[in-house]
């Protein structure tokens, strides 16, 4: 994982080592400071040569700008890799996550992938360069230190070095604890976030039903058990954070009585002393330095195993090495022995069967037949556990995701929108397009009447999954962009279904007008719109129940005849 993690360094690497050069050189001076007091009170005050006291001082000054203008350097570069560090993980999430199948979207909660991307790095991202940064200041100032203090006086140092190697056996057992306890809260924290998302995207259905104060008390439970968590973490720190003060004080308890001692007995010079107790307090800087660093690695690292852990999954779904773009594409597809199941039980059993270039063919059945599963995966959605699909002749494993996907329009029920202008969400993927085709593929799906009465017409912001148009406006958005994209496959997953008669017999022959001279597919449960298809397929239990044209299926009068006559009721 920290191999993982150093590979983030490398187009920053130039900067980092600067900068980690730079913060050497300031740890540096922090140990020349106490060298130059202790020279000041040893030679120039008995001798009292005031020039060269005021020179002294002079140079002390100097050198403290100088320090303050290396940590103000360090700080702010250091910090902007930080960032800078922290995006490239976030992208590179972003990205993989856009290559998982659906299956793992439906076996993940959004808000706890929202949390690992937002939350969760944050916090590593303020250790990238920090964390390294304050290891090497802290380890230079604290073995110079202790290397000056045995050098000035080993009977005293002893004394000290013995304090520090128990405070550093405390420190491995308190940090093994605290990393426990920081992963542990950030899955708490992402059931939180999981819970919100949740909640807000269902907040219609929750005013709708009067539960505003049952999904607040289930909102509680999950703050509670957050806090239960942090309570347990905020402890550790607490105790870690006090047990660095105790450690201070009981060093200056320690210096003051070995240290009068030794003075009292003539051991000692007074101004060793004074630099013994500047340098054990240079010392301690480093050592509440490391406390804070100790949290902050933790929480860090405890969010960048999430990161890794996600990073670490394969899509299940991905292109191969040899993979083709799709190309030129006619239209012919194969269904050769299709088997497929969520998990819960199968929904399609090898299913077989072909699709002429230009045919326009519609699968019916009751929910959950497995007719929009059937769409999921000639888009590669999802892979079937058996058989195989082909397009033109080449297995759909074999072209790229994103060509075969671009070859295919697919329109469907659930209609997305994202919250943007009407224009935007029209030409999304084709933004090459002209306003005249955005605004002709609107007219051609009937959509033209309603987005030239929006305040702003085209340019009308639509809110968060198009929530200001109707039900029925969204629909012949989605058209739209269907028609615009104008593919030589067109999959029509329920497209009508949110429209009324009116609107739906003008959609309709738009549709016709859409699927003239190209392979489409329409999945219906509104059977009055594919009564003209050239085959119809009757999907029931996961298998092909009944095939044929409209009028072949009445005259069996079996499932698509019942069908059909409880759709038109």
């Amino acid at each position: 994982m920290l191999k993982a993690l150093f590979t983030y360094y490398k187009p920053y690497r130039r900067t980092v080592w600067a900068l980690l050069f730079l913060s050497l050189f300031s740890a540096a001076l922090d140990l020349v400071f106490p060298m130059l007091v202790r020279h000041i009170m040893d030679v120039e005050l008995p001798g009292k040569n005031i020039e060269n006291i005021f020179r002294m001082i002079v140079i002390l000054f100097v050198l403290y700008c100088v320090s303050f203008v290396l940590s103000y350097i360090v700080q702010y570069k250091g910090t902007l890799v930080s960032v800078h560090m922290e995006n490239d993980m976030r992208q590179d999430l972003f990205r993989h996550l856009e290559k998982m199948s659906f299956r793992y979207f439906d076996d993940n909660k959004t808000g706890q992938l929202l949390s690992r991307i937002t939350t969760d790095l944050t916090e590593i991202g303020e250790l990238t360069f920090k964390g390294p940064n304050d290891v090497l200041i802290c380890s230079i100032t604290m073995l110079g230190t202790i290397a000056i203090l045995i050098w000035m006086n080993p009977v005293l140092a002893s004394f000290i070095v013995l304090l520090l190697v128990a405070k550093t056996v405390h420190t491995v057992y308190i940090n093994r604890k605290m990393k426990q306890r920081f992963r542990a809260n950030r899955v708490l924290y992402g059931d939180v976030s999981a819970q919100v998302t949740e909640d807000l995207n269902g907040i219609r259905l929750i005013k709708a039903f009067a539960l505003e104060e049952q999904e607040a008390g289930r909102f509680a439970e999950k703050c509670d058990t957050y806090i239960a968590g942090r309570r347990k973490s905020t402890r550790l720190v607490a105790y870690f954070s006090g047990s660095v003060a105790f450690f201070s004080n009981l060093i200056n308890v320690v210096m003051m009585g070995v240290g009068g001692w030794m003075i009292a007995t003539d051991r000692l010079k007074l101004s060793d002393f004074v630099a013994f107790l500047l340098y054990v307090n240079l010392f301690m800087k480093p050592l509440l330095r490391l406390t804070v660093f100790a949290e902050m690695y933790q929480r860090g690292m405890a969010g960048f195993s999430r990161f890794y852990e996600i990073m670490q999954i394969e899509p299940e779904i991905q292109d191969t090495p040899d993979a083709v773009e799709c190309k030129d594409v006619k239209g012919e597809i194969v269904f050769d022995n299709v088997c497929f199941s969520y998990g819960n039980g199968v929904v399609l059993r090898n299913l077989t069967l072909t699709v002429k270039p230009g045919e326009k063919i519609a699968f019916v059945g009751e929910t959950g037949a497995g007719k929009t599963t059937v769409a999921s995966l000639l888009l590669r959605f999802y892979e079937p556990q058996q058989g195989r699909i082909l397009l033109d002749g080449r297995d759909i494993r074999e072209y790229t995701q994103q060509s075969l996907r671009r070859t295919i329009g697919l329109v469907q029920q659930d209609v997305f929108l994202f919250s943007d202008s009407v224009n935007y969400n029209i030409s999304y993927g084709n933004t090459s397009v002209s306003p005249a085709d955005i605004k002709k593929a609107a007219c051609l799906a009937a959509a033209e009447e309603f987005i030239e009465k929006l305040p702003e017409k085209y340019e009308t912001c639509i809110g968060e999954r198009g929530v200001k148009l109707s039900g029925g406006q969204k629909q012949r958005i989605a058209i739209a962009r269907a028609f615009l994209k104008n593919p030589p496959v067109l999959v029509l997953d329920e497209a009508t279904s949110s429209l009324d008669t009116a609107t739906e017999k003008v959609v309709q022959e738009s549709l016709e007008k859409l699927s003239a001279n190209r392979t489409t597919i329409t999945i219906a449960h509104r059977l009055s719109t594919i009564v003209n298809a050239d085959r119809i397929f009757v999907l029931q239990d996961g298998i092909v129940a009944e095939t044929g044209t409209h009028e072949q299926l009445m005259r069996k009068n079996g499932i698509y005849k019942k069908l059909y006559e409880l759709s038109e009721k």
